[in-house]
């Protein structure tokens, strides 16, 4: 194996352990988002519905990468022509999954505003606030964790549900707060934006990772190629 072929095996194998992080990754993302998922689907089911697909998929490729990588590594590290192709051949594979996610992602960005916001979140969220602790708790994490306040103002206490605006309105649980001290964002605009943020970064990173996979595949097949011809010249390589 001549001294450039040498440096893309040793670029191999560093790629598959960048590619083992970059497979965690995916796999933390996937499970952050479906666990986001799962504590409002009850409540925002038409809206988080679109994040199941992808955070799921997301979590079964970083799993298969995670896997692959290790395939990777050890053709790289013990120059087997085998196991390098097939490396390739299901990285490509991967590659093609990630990119029809990231296009459906981006697709479903795009229609999140033909999303009834408003509705979802008066309907199953907001109206119910008085219904019981469970609620008011919801409301209160949905406030705290995106910095809004009431359905499209903190108005929306007094107006809707005739009562005081809460402390998570101004980041205090326990008390209330004025409509001075208030998050001035409403909670349907801060949804909106929440949602199509985190479908834009899943799209993103599929795309990121796909990019790095295309290098690897590259890189491995350069790999496979050079041992290929090693051995027909009969010399271990």
């Amino acid at each position: 194996m001549g001294c450039g072929m040498g440096i893309i095996k040793y670029l191999l194998f560093i790629f598959n352990f960048i590619f083992v992080l970059c497979g965690l990754a995916i796999l933390v993302v996937g499970v952050l988002v479906q666990v986001g998922n799962k504590h409002y689907s009850k409540e925002l089911d038409d809206i988080t519905s679109n994040l199941t697909v992808p955070s799921i998929t997301l979590i079964v490729i970083g799993s298969i990468i995670f896997i692959i990588a290790f395939l990777g590594c050890c053709g790289a590290i013990r120059e087997s022509h085998c196991m390098v192709v097939t490396f390739a051949c299901l990285l490509l594979t991967i590659l093609i999954i990630q990119v029809a996610i990231a296009i459906y992602v981006f697709v479903a960005a795009g229609n999140v505003g033909e999303i009834n916001f408003e509705k979802e979140y008066r309907k199953n969220v907001f109206d119910r606030y008085n219904d019981g602790q469970e609620q008011k708790d919801l409301v209160n994490t949905i406030q705290e964790g995106l910095q809004c306040c009431g359905v499209n103002s903190p108005n929306d206490f007094e107006a809707i549900l005739h009562t005081h605006i809460p402390g998570s309105c101004c980041g205090k649980r326990e008390d209330s707060c004025t409509i001075i001290d208030s998050y001035k964002t409403g909670c349907v605009s801060a949804l909106k934006d929440f949602f199509k943020y985190g479908l834009t970064v899943l799209g993103g990173i599929a795309i990121g990772i796909a990019a790095a996979e295309l290098i690897g595949i590259v890189f491995a097949l350069c790999l496979a190629n050079s041992i290929k011809n090693a051995e027909r010249r009969g010399y271990s390589v």
